[in-house]
């Protein structure tokens, strides 16, 4: 399913990462990502599958990159910050 933001969060790209900021909630996220992600990966039209293969295409992998990447979201879903889009 591919992800989008919650409704009233917001993402701002960071030369460290990625910035969550849940309005509604006064909640700040920080996603020390460095270059792996972008904004648009939770535009609503990328799967993680997509994510993970954009990724390990433009960077040298580690091992446990999926893993790693699988964790991040589910943190980010957990705390309301991106949700499941419904197809």
């Amino acid at each position: 399913m591919p992800l989008r933001l919650a409704g009233n969060v917001q993402v701002r790209k960071e030369s460290w990462g990625l910035l969550f900021y849940a309005q509604t909630q006064h909640r700040i996220f920080f996603v020390k990502s460095k270059n792996w992600l972008y904004p648009h990966y939770i535009d609503g039209t990328w799967t993680f599958e997509r994510l993970v293969q954009d990724v390990a295409a433009r960077t040298p992998t580690a091992d446990n990159l999926e893993q790693a990447l699988r964790k991040l979201t589910d943190n980010l879903l957990k705390n309301g910050m991106i949700v499941h889009v419904l197809c």
